[in-house]
């Protein structure tokens, strides 16, 4: 299986950037705090793959490295659908607290001209703060996998871009295991 592979340099982010993220959010803030029923913006949560479709999801973004994020910028996907659950589930934060907490987040070292949360070792956001676009987003590499029935037992996930290439297998535990995913 191929997916995409990342290959920009860490750089640390730039300051104008962290700006932009915080005006993004106080727009956002702001159309929360502007909606009549702001409870009917939370989005439900999308199931996530389990056991070995789980794994090979993992292994198909550890070798990419994050090529699907450089379209996150210095919004990251963020807006009112994600304010208001984080408001909901935070609800001792006011909007201060809110944007402080994301700016805490931002990667100290990220990948240059991708998601400002876009860090060494993957997203620098817990998942109940991303977007629910960038936990349930999936290359098409990693969909085509999610989409077969039935799945195999072993994937080889290939990464590569102008030179790079980096590899992982992922074996199947169990068989009953490997169809958890629907």
């Amino acid at each position: 299986m191929s997916v995409p592979a990342q290959d920009s340099p860490l750089v640390p982010p730039p300051a104008g950037r962290v700006r932009a993220l915080k005006r993004h959010l106080v727009e956002s803030l702001r159309d929360l705090r502007e909606a009549k029923h702001p409870e009917r913006l939370i989005q439900k949560r999308t199931a996530q793959p389990e056991g070995f479709a789980a794994d090979v999801v993992r292994a198909g973004c550890t070798q990419c490295q994050g090529h699907c994020c450089r379209g996150g910028g210095e919004h990251a996907y963020l807006d009112d659908r994600t304010m208001a659950r984080v408001r909901r589930d935070n609800p001792d934060l006011d909007a201060a607290g809110v944007i402080a907490l994301y700016k805490r987040s931002v990667a100290s070292e990220g990948y240059e001209n991708s998601c400002l949360f876009h860090g060494r070792t993957g997203c620098t956001l817990a998942k109940p703060l991303r977007a629910e676009l960038c936990n349930t987003y999936y290359c098409n590499g990693l969909w085509d996998f999610l989409k077969m029935r039935p799945l195999p037992d072993n994937v080889e996930v290939v990464a590569s871009k102008g030179g790079i290439e980096r590899r992982a297998v992922v074996k199947a535990a169990a068989r009953e295991e490997a169809c958890r995913w629907e």
